[in-house]
């Protein structure tokens, strides 16, 4: 009798990608959590400042005084109530936290809620709030979950490229050194922009408009998101779709702005949102053009050997003869609308044009902009990863040189952070880091300024240089 025998059941073996993928996600998590408790750079006891307000004295009156308030102010004045709220400037609370110098509130609400709830986390454990290593953690909590966020995203994005995408994400030495080591916030920011434009990409035109307002009042640089926004939907959506993509837009900035608005406090708030732009100094630790302005102005004063320092704007203005906001504008004005003629001439199959033409106006902002800080191009070192490899286009092929731009970025921003605030306090002092830029005989943050003017015409160049390709080839 012939022996029966099973087949033998032979189980798959799991692609050693994934595997790999996994060890270096962990090894990723693990330098982030270390990094939690770090002191990061001084905007970190801001935020706990503000969190600790928010959680002790609730957030309505954080930023100013009621809606009633104000109208009895400008009554007083014998202003109109209109132009006293557009002209300003409005009441602002201002507090102290832990014996430092008065805080007062800068920030749009949607971060305020993000720390708000740090904040109540703290006090479950600490009710009197008191400050420390594990308060930083919890601040520096919820940009760890972005930071997930944005690795999931960037793994979802292609199934082809979709690991390569995140772990460039996931491991750069510059992302990890914002966050968490200098313990900024711009992964929450960051994970609402990534999937505005992932959105933007599948065409959902309500979900992308839904997540840019909530992006922008997260932070401002949600506003750089509304040139695409804009051209995809005049380009792809009737008005239909416009009308309901602005009421859900409409609706969520509700929702965000309730915790003000019910108290009586929403005047107040929304006068938050637009406090960064009022910002009276030259490109505070933002290398670009105003940065190399400011340094020339102290070269012209000390001689080649100057370190450019942070200018106020009507100092500067009176050494220049003109006012730099006025310049700033117009620069960005006519950069933002060369990223949307890219947009709008691009093939609507290929759709990495989409994070292409928002990445650039990243860049333009960072470039010109009076108002830009040390960690402001971080969304494009973000989305930099979306042009790499296939996204599924019938059109498009591998774009040459598109790992070489996500480093450059990534260079540049590790530089800015390293030159301007170190590794954070306690770790590099201020005057460490000028005695380093001094080593270069001219101001090293002045050679990188250079150096991102030079990237900027690059990426321009590069990204016509694409579309020019990609029209030939419909």
């Amino acid at each position: 009798m012939a022996e029966c025998t099973l087949p033998r059941v032979v189980r798959p073996e799991r692609p050693r990608v994934s595997r790999c993928f996994a060890l270096l996600f962990l090894l990723g998590l693990g330098v982030r959590l270390v990094g939690l408790g770090l002191p990061g750079t001084y905007d970190v006891e801001i935020q706990k400042g503000w969190a600790a307000r928010a959680a002790s004295a609730g957030l309505a009156d954080i930023y100013g005084p009621s809606d009633a308030a104000l109208r009895d102010a400008a009554r007083a004045q014998g202003r109109d109530f209109g132009e006293y709220l557009w002209h300003g400037p409005l009441p602002r609370t201002t507090f102290t936290w832990n014996g430092s110098q008065e805080f007062f509130v800068d920030y749009p609400p949607g971060s305020l809620l993000v720390l708000w709830v740090a904040g109540r986390l703290w006090g479950l454990m600490e009710p009197d709030l008191p400050n420390g290593p594990g308060f930083t953690a919890l601040v520096n909590l919820a940009p760890l979950v972005g930071s997930v966020v944005i690795a999931w995203l960037l793994r979802r994005s292609s199934e082809t490229s979709g690991a390569e995408r995140a772990l460039l994400f996931w491991l750069n030495p510059a992302v990890v050194l914002a966050v968490p080591v200098l313990g900024y916030q711009d992964t929450i920011f960051g994970a609402l922009a990534l999937a505005a434009v992932l959105a933007l990409q599948r065409g959902a035109l309500t979900a992308s408009s839904v997540l840019v307002m909530v992006a922008g009042l997260v932070k401002p640089q949600g506003a750089l998101l509304l040139p695409a926004l804009g051209v995809l939907a005049w380009r792809e959506a009737n008005p239909r779709a416009w009308a309901r993509a602005a009421l859900a837009a409409l609706a969520t900035a509700c929702l965000v702005l309730a915790p003000w608005w019910s108290a009586g406090h929403l005047l107040s708030a929304l006068d938050g949102c637009r406090r960064p732009f009022a910002q009276i100094t030259l490109a505070p630790l933002g290398l670009n053009v105003w940065w190399l302005a400011g340094w020339w102005q102290a070269v012209q004063r000390d001689g080649w050997t100057a370190l450019a320092e942070i200018v106020p704007i009507p100092a500067f203005a009176r050494w220049a003869g003109f006012d730099p906001r006025v310049a700033a504008r117009l620069l960005v004005l006519l950069a933002s609308a060369a990223c949307a003629a890219l947009l709008w001439r691009a093939p609507r199959a290929d759709r990495r044009f989409i994070p292409l033409a928002v990445l650039l106006q990243v860049e333009a902002y960072a470039l010109f902009s009076t108002s830009v800080h040390e960690n402001h191009t971080f969304l494009a070192v973000i989305l930099a990863p979306l042009l790499i490899g296939r996204a599924g286009s019938t059109v498009a092929q591998v774009w040459p040189r598109a790992r070489l731009v996500h480093a450059a970025l990534s260079a540049f921003l590790a530089a800015n952070l390293f030159l301007m605030v170190g590794v954070g306090r306690k770790l590099v002092r201020l005057r460490e880091l000028r005695a380093l830029r001094a080593l270069t005989g001219v101001d090293a943050s002045a050679l990188v300024a250079l150096a991102h003017v030079v990237l900027g015409l690059a990426l321009a160049a590069w990204a016509w240089g694409r579309l020019r390709r990609a029209r030939a080839v419909v």
